[in-house]
């Protein structure tokens, strides 16, 4: 028999250090530089599939809307829109989200 009830798990794991230049970002960027990094690493795997991004940041969701973004937020808005229609951004507390930041 087969367990038919979906279940959320990770896929691969991957990381890197923040660079000195990075450590100056304040939270909201580092998690919009992570989300673009992982993005990019993991390009091979995501192009023309449908996904989903589960943080337990919003800035990383308003990303997308920011109507004057400094110049990292915007080659990061252009880097994120590539996926367009194929990736979903969904906010999830942290306290619900069990498995965030590791």
């Amino acid at each position: 028999m087969i367990d038919e009830k979906p279940t959320e798990g990770p896929v691969c794991y991957i990381s890197r250090q923040i660079k000195p230049t990075e450590a100056r970002y304040g939270a909201s960027q580092v998690e919009c530089l992570c989300l673009v990094w992982a993005l990019e690493k993991l390009h091979y795997y995501l192009d023309g599939s449908n996904f989903e991004v589960i943080t337990d940041c919003n800035s990383v969701k308003s990303l997308l809307n920011m109507k004057t973004p400094n110049r990292h937020m915007l080659r990061w808005q252009m880097a994120i829109q590539e996926y367009g229609g194929n990736m979903t951004i969904v906010h999830k507390a942290g306290k619900i989200h069990k498995n965030s930041n590791g």
